[in-house]
């Protein structure tokens, strides 16, 4: 049975997969697209515990940066958090936080999701992201890439997806209250 996210949205229940995040941002950066459409498993749970969350209370800020569209795409088409101006790229908060650096040497994976007056911050655990994803990414970065290292790298990325779409929320992410 596929994994789905459940929220209401004015009163009428919504399921969405993960593959209904894929059709709508695509497969470049579905890496980001997991981990969002875990991150938000484990926020509903743990914010709105045996109860559908309600997208107007959800709220969501990425440390991620500019370079966190699937995360950004995936948390926008499951809260329409985008929509509402609850959605915040914001590198600066995360200065002093957990979690592991991005590519891009800027931001880290470190996310707060917020629900009503409640809210938690979720960093990425680190060893879920491969050595080599950080690597290609950062060349990415730098424009040194090359032909061969791009396919490699979204291999990287479409196996990462799996792997954490596979795998229980709690084992990618450490949570802070």
């Amino acid at each position: 049975m596929q994994q789905v996210l459940r929220v209401k949205d004015r009163g009428i229940v919504l399921e969405i997969g993960f593959e209904d995040l894929v059709k709508y941002h695509g497969r470049f950066y579905i890496g980001g697209v997991a981990l969002a459409f875990k991150l938000l498993e484990l926020g509903f749970k743990e914010l709105v515990p045996n109860a559908i969350p309600e997208r107007e209370f959800i709220g969501f800020t990425s440390g991620l940066g500019l370079h966190g569209p699937g995360v950004i795409d995936a948390v926008e088409m499951v809260t329409r958090a985008k929509t509402r101006g609850q959605l915040v790229v914001e590198t600066d908060i995360v200065k002093d936080k957990p979690g592991i650096i991005a590519p891009d040497g800027v931001g880290k994976y470190y996310f707060v999701i917020r629900y009503a007056d409640k809210q938690i911050g979720i960093a990425v655990k680190p060893d879920i992201i491969p050595d080599e994803f950080m690597v290609l990414s950062r060349k990415t970065h730098a424009e040194t890439i090359t032909e061969t290292e791009k396919i490699r790298l979204q291999e990287v990325k479409e196996n990462l997806a799996t792997q954490i779409v596979n795998a229980e929320a709690d084992e990618l992410f450490t949570i802070y209250r």
